[in-house]
C-alpha cells in the first residue's frame, strides 16, 4: 500500500498505445500514446530513453518496445508494445535474395557469418546492399567460387537502382 503522503496514491494511470507497422527492414514504424488518470505527462521509449513532451515515437523498426509515462507528480507507469513488420518482398529483392541464397549463403549464414554478414536474414541483405554491390558487382571479388555473370550483376544493380529495399 502507498504511504499516506504518496503523490501516486489513488491514481489510476491508464496507457493506450497505437502502433503503426514498419515496412520490413525500414525504420518507419510509429507509436502514438494516450494516457488518462492524471495530468502533466511526459513520455519515453524504453528504459534508457529520455522523457519528452511528445506522445509520439517515430522512425521505429519493427520490434518490441516499452513505453514509460510519468505524470507531473512523478508517478510512472509503463506498458509493452510491438511495432509489427509489414510489406511484401518485391520482385527485385526476391531476385537478389535468390541469387544470394544460391551463391553466398554457404559462407554467410547463422553458423558462418564471414565478415559479420548473415545473408540468410532479409534485413541483413537490405542493410548490406552497398557491401553486396561493391564486392559482387563493382570489384567482382565475391563469391569466392568465381565472379557473377553480367546477368547476375544486373540483378543486383537493378535492385540497388530501384531503391535497394525489401519491397523493391
Amino acid at each position: 500500500n502507498p504511504a499516506p503522503n504518496d503523490p501516486c496514491a489513488g491514481k489510476t494511470i491508464a496507457i493506450t498505445t497505437t502502433p503503426d507497422d514498419a515496412v520490413t527492414c525500414n525504420d518507419n514504424g510509429k507509436i502514438s500514446v494516450s494516457v488518462t488518470g492524471s495530468t502533466g505527462f511526459t513520455y519515453k521509449l524504453n528504459s534508457a530513453g529520455t522523457y519528452q513532451s511528445s506522445s509520439t515515437f517515430e522512425n521505429l523498426k519493427a520490434g518490441s518496445y516499452t513505453i514509460f509515462v510519468k505524470d507531473g507528480a512523478g508517478c510512472e507507469k509503463s506498458t509493452a508494445v510491438t511495432v509489427a513488420s509489414s510489406g511484401t518482398a518485391g520482385a527485385q529483392f526476391t531476385a537478389v535474395k535468390d541469387l544470394i541464397t544460391s551463391k553466398c549463403v554457404s559462407c554467410h549464414n547463422a553458423t558462418i557469418s564471414n565478415g559479420g554478414k548473415n545473408w540468410a536474414i532479409d534485413c541483413n541483405i537490405v542493410d548490406g546492399k552497398n557491401d553486396i554491390k561493391n564486392r559482387a558487382v563493382d570489384l567482382g571479388t565475391m563469391p569466392p567460387t568465381g565472379p557473377l555473370t553480367s546477368a547476375e550483376k544486373d540483378i543486383i544493380s537493378a535492385w540497388i537502382t530501384g531503391g535497394g529495399g525489401f519491397t523493391n
